[in-house]
């Protein structure tokens, strides 16, 4: 395979192997911009200027670069599809990627490294999450006045188009080494980390001079694509980064990002993106990621195409693939065994963990404003303010970590809170709204009970959750499933398989399916994905472990439901 490079000097394009090349600089752009615009010269483009600038400050003895909108020829669609599966090696290959923005950055590189160093501390903490010991000189502080600056620089990076396309996002977590130029061609370098641990320290110490929308894209987007940068988070996940990113070529929307997820398929003319989506779906958990198989139940977005879509149980809405994953509570889940996917059915080995059905219904987080869930508001409004129901919820969404006793604290809690939270709904004060607690024992609960729902209430951010209880033989475990809204509630009897999903901490999520038909009473029947629970206890790790491994396979279209 080879690939083309340009002289950023004379404009001469010389094709070379891709295993064998000269060291060349990769630019990231976004095409709205017209940093290299159609027709015009490469030696008179705009973005020539920031790649000549940049090779003088920081690359003296490199003059080849490559340029999707040069080096791919525009006119001839089989170049572009040969050209798009070596993304990867082009831009893992590459010195440096170099990110040109159609505006002025106003930094230098001086101060920013300063700024950085002063930062020192405020990333360590992040790192080892030492909020108590650290967090009120970054909260009250000096250290305050630091971060606020840091992230007005930040938010700069954020106001062109390049923060909106599908491709700059795969260019950007491909790079080696990553460098910024604006239209003022001071070239920057910029940690990673700032990108990801700022954002969460705003979050997490309530810094409100940087939650506002200038900073919206920090959050949502950049601390996202810099996590995947920095490698602690499955690979794959890089495609729920893709909510506000777009492609001018639909099926793009897929492949402009699949190199960075570590899954790569092939290209076909024309394909539609749903279709280019479950092909990638179906190619990720044949490579073992199974994450894909246990999200979240979601919606199906409204589609206006003249055209059906094929709906497959177990692969996620493409317009809500973002939301799904971004609220799922699992990073990488290890496969029990042998994969296989043939016609959209994928089979997996599991373990038969025994039956449910669907219990009373609770309902959906409490977010009268977009973004801002109240999580104590929710649990509270879920016991209709009945000491059964709070029994119910606290023991549900304790996944197994309290006993008896605590659970009790925790359930009388919610009730003593119902009147105060019915009051800051109907009234529009959930802000000022503040749990009452008994001093000692029940706060200590309490305070752990909520910290354990940053990880289990995400994956009820875009469903409707219910109570349930997982039955086998003699145990009886309480549980939280979830639904998509517009999702039909079974009345029958449900099978609950483990695949190996836990959470860091070791807690299960396990996959609810419906019950194999009488006739076949086979395990290898196509069964339905129904939903997922929100994680349960592991306490039941070596019991679940000696049950025996079997195979099970969902979806496709030998599954009942696939239309």
């Amino acid at each position: 395979m080879s690939f083309r490079l340009l002289n950023v000097h004379t404009g001469k394009l010389t094709e070379y192997p891709l295993s064998a090349h000269p060291p060349y600089i990769a630019a990231s752009h976004a095409w709205s911009e017209r940093l290299f615009p159609p027709g015009v010269d490469f030696l008179a483009s705009p973005g020539r200027s920031a790649l000549v600038a940049m090779l003088e400050q920081r690359y003296r003895t490199i003059t080849l670069c490559w340029v999707d909108t040069i080096c791919i020829d525009q006119n001839d669609e089989d170049d572009k599809l040969r050209q798009i599966p070596m993304m990867g090696e082009i831009f893992g290959g590459a010195e440096a990627v170099l990110i040109i923005l159609g505006c002025v950055l106003g930094m230098r590189q001086d101060v920013v490294d300063d700024l950085t160093k002063q930062l020192g501390g405020a990333l360590l903490m992040e790192a080892d999450e030492a909020w108590a010991l650290e967090g009120p000189y970054w909260q009250n502080g000096d250290g305050r006045g630091l971060i606020a600056q840091a992230m007005r620089g930040l938010a700069r990076l954020t106001v062109t188009s390049w923060s909106t396309r599908v491709w700059t996002l795969q260019e950007y977590i491909l790079a080696r080494r990553v460098v910024w130029i604006g239209t003022d061609l001071e070239s920057l370098i910029l940690h990673d980390r700032l990108f990801s641990a700022l954002p969460s320290i705003c979050d997490t110490l309530d810094i409100q001079e940087c939650l506002g929308d200038e900073f919206a894209k920090l959050y949502g987007f950049f601390s996202g694509m810099a996590n995947c940068r920095l490698g602690p988070v499955e690979k794959t996940r890089v495609m729920e980064l893709l909510g506000n990113r777009q492609a001018t070529v639909e099926c793009d929307e897929v492949y402009g990002v699949m190199a960075a997820s570590g899954v790569e398929m092939p290209t076909i003319k024309g394909e539609r993106k749903e279709s280019a989506w479950a092909r990638w779906v179906e190619a990720a958990l044949g490579r073992g990621h199974l994450r894909w198989l246990l999200m979240p139940a979601v919606s199906e977005p409204l589609s206006f195409s003249p055209q059906p879509i094929a709906r497959n149980c177990i692969v996620v809405p493409f317009g809500m693939r973002h939301k799904a994953s971004s609220s799922s509570a699992l990073d990488e889940v290890k496969p029990l065994g042998p994969i296989e996917v043939q016609d959209g059915t994928v089979t997996v080995t599991g373990r038969m963990i025994g039956t449910c059905r669907v219990g009373a219904r609770l309902g959906s987080v409490h977010e009268p404003i977009p973004n801002r869930i109240h999580r104590d508001i929710t649990l509270i409004q879920f016991t209709l303010g009945r000491w059964p129901r709070a029994l119910k919820v606290a023991s549900a969404f304790g996944a197994g970590r309290y006993n008896p006793q605590q659970t009790m604290l925790i359930a009388q809690a919610l009730l003593n809170n119902w009147t105060r939270a019915l009051y800051a709904v109907r009234h529009e004060k959930e802000d000022n709204f503040k749990m009452k607690l008994r001093r000692g024992r029940q706060t200590l609960i309490w305070q752990d009970f909520m910290a354990l729902q940053m990880g289990q209430m995400p994956g009820m951010n875009d469903g409707i959750a219910h109570l349930t209880k997982i039955r086998r033989l003699s145990v009886a475990i309480d549980a939280v499933l979830v639904l998509a809204p517009d999702q039909e509630v079974p009345d029958g009897e449900l099978i609950v398989v483990d695949v190996g999903g836990r959470t860091v901490d070791g807690r299960c999520i396990f996959m609810i399916a419906t019950k194999p038909s009488p006739e076949a009473g086979s395990s290898n029947d196509v069964l339905h994905k129904l939903c997922v629970t929100l994680p349960v206890t592991g306490e039941y790790e070596e019991a679940i472990q000696c049950l025996p491994l079997q195979t099970f396979s969902f979806g496709g279209k030998g599954c009942k439901t696939f239309q």
